[in-house]
């Protein structure tokens, strides 16, 4: 009973997933239809200023109900405590618009005219972070089929809204940002009141909640919060805010082809990894509450050795298909942006893998060592951005530069966590991985003018396979399953 639940949950995600992809395909193709590429670098600059919000203040205090989820559902705290963090949210909200002031008054985003700019700001944080904290609840205490339904009209929605806003109001960033947070308000109402009705809680009031904090409990979030809101920030830096020296020393419209080509490989990767990530993570959150450090220890092996070899392989499949990929997901003034995607993919390896590292932070909770990785690689990846946007042949050097800031912080967290615990990576799994994505080296020996049947025919090809080495890889993981 236990093995086809864990079958049927796994394939709720995998079909959910596949959907969210062929929706993310369409965004991107309709949003890069819709938009010059000085429109698409508004949006990216816009993103980064609300990523910084979100990642420094907000992020933190997510990781740590995620952290809290089961032991406060067990005890039927769980919509009280949530009644607490919208009201930090809000007060989060209100100061981002003092700030984002501020920032625009320095020069940053100024495409966006004020009002809507700090309009969007406010509502992207208060009605986004509350989507994707009440849906991921969902999927944490195992509602799978609705966080997956969910997640997907959310996905569906943008494009939708997208679309409608545009052609109402004509093609600029801000009506494309409107359509985003339309839909993700719409699904998180409606996520809110799923959750609600089979948490089986009753929600005490916001006074409860407050009368409830007290001086030791605030201590004991912050010395879990402070150190992850540091290492968000520079993650921020690392991860975005590199985009704001690009649009004040290049401009608006390569940023816009240098985001297009990042985000078609970050999308990608943000897909699979959340995709092991619903799977897992309920897993491993429940495996390492109140349990002994060996038994915490066992649990990272099996989530590390389990979810590595994947990401591997994904960066591999997409270094040798990203040509063919950016020619089906992007319009075709977009299609040159192909070698970026090839940089972003391993730029997006060492970060997932960062992150999969940074999970033992969490389970000793010593969060504290989560920082340091984060503080440098940003600081040597904003260093090199710099200098890399004031040489003539920058295209060249800024994906260089964010590669290179990548692997510096995946080293340190590596290295930073085997110092809480002594975990090991099955080398010899990863040297598997390597030998089954061999055959993408053949689709250089490929001579042939593309298009976009061509295309779908060489990466559904290939996928296939990519998903049957992944089905091969994790069979030969089984030995590290804990659960």
């Amino acid at each position: 009973m236990i093995l086809n639940k864990a079958k049927s949950d796994f394939l709720i995600i995998v079909v959910g997933k596949l959907l969210q992809v062929i929706l993310m395909i369409l965004a991107i193709r309709v949003s890069t239809s819709l938009l010059e590429p000085k429109e698409m670098g508004n949006i990216y600059i816009f993103t980064t200023i609300y990523t910084f919000f979100v990642l420094s203040l907000i992020s933190p205090f997510g990781q740590y109900i995620n952290r809290h989820t089961h032991q406060w559902h067990k005890q039927k705290l769980l919509l009280d405590n949530l009644g607490l963090y919208f009201l930090y949210l809000m007060g989060i909200s209100i100061f981002s618009v003092i700030v984002s002031f501020f920032i625009y008054s320095f020069g940053v985003s100024q495409e966006i005219k004020l009002e809507y700019f700090l309009s969007l700001i406010f509502l992207f944080i208060l009605f986004m972070t509350l989507n994707q904290t009440i849906l991921p609840l969902l999927n944490m205490l195992y509602y799978r089929l609705s966080f997956t339904i969910l997640t997907g009209l959310t996905a569906f929605g943008i494009i939708l809204f997208g679309c409608l806003f545009i052609s109402l109001f004509g093609n600029s960033a801000e009506n494309w940002l409107l359509g985003t947070l339309a839909s993700n308000t719409l699904f998180l109402i409606i996520g809110f009141f799923i959750l609600k009705n089979r948490l089986n809680e009753k929600f005490h009031g916001f006074s409860y909640g407050l009368k409830k904090i007290t001086k030791e409990k605030i201590k004991s979030i912050l010395v879990f919060v402070l150190p992850l809101s540091v290492a968000t920030l520079f993650m921020w830096l690392q991860n975005s805010g590199y985009r704001i020296l690009i649009e004040q020393n290049i401009g608006l419209e390569f940023l816009g082809f240098l985001g297009i080509g990042l985000a078609v490989s970050s999308q990608i990767a943000s897909t699979v990894e959340s995709i092991v990530m619903q799977y897992f993570h309920p897993i491993y959150y429940k495996q390492i509450t109140n349990v002994t450090t060996r038994e915490r220890k066992e649990a990272i092996e099996s989530l590390i050795n389990k979810s590595l070899p994947i990401y591997f392989m994904l960066a591999i499949f997409l270094t040798f298909l990203s040509k063919y990929m950016v020619e089906i997901l992007v319009d075709k003034k977009y299609y040159g942006v192909y070698i970026f995607t090839i940089f972003g993919i391993w730029i997006e390896f060492f970060r997932i893998s960062s992150n999969l590292f940074g999970n033992i932070s969490q389970s000793e909770m010593n969060t504290k060592k989560f920082m340091i990785p984060y503080v440098i690689g940003s600081l040597v990846t904003i260093i090199l951005v710099y200098f890399s946007s004031l040489r003539e042949n920058c295209e060249f050097y800024l994906p260089i530069a964010l590669l290179i800031g990548g692997l510096s912080t995946m080293i340190i967290m590596y290295i930073s966590m085997k110092k809480l615990i002594d975990f090991k990576i099955d080398f010899k799994l990863i040297f598997f991985s390597f030998l089954v994505s061999l055959p993408y080296f053949f689709t250089y020996l490929f001579n042939f003018e593309t298009g976009l049947i061509l295309n779908l025919l060489v990466v559904g090809s290939f996928g296939i396979y990519f998903l049957g080495t992944i089905y091969f890889i994790y069979k030969k993981g089984l030995g590290y399953d804990y659960s």
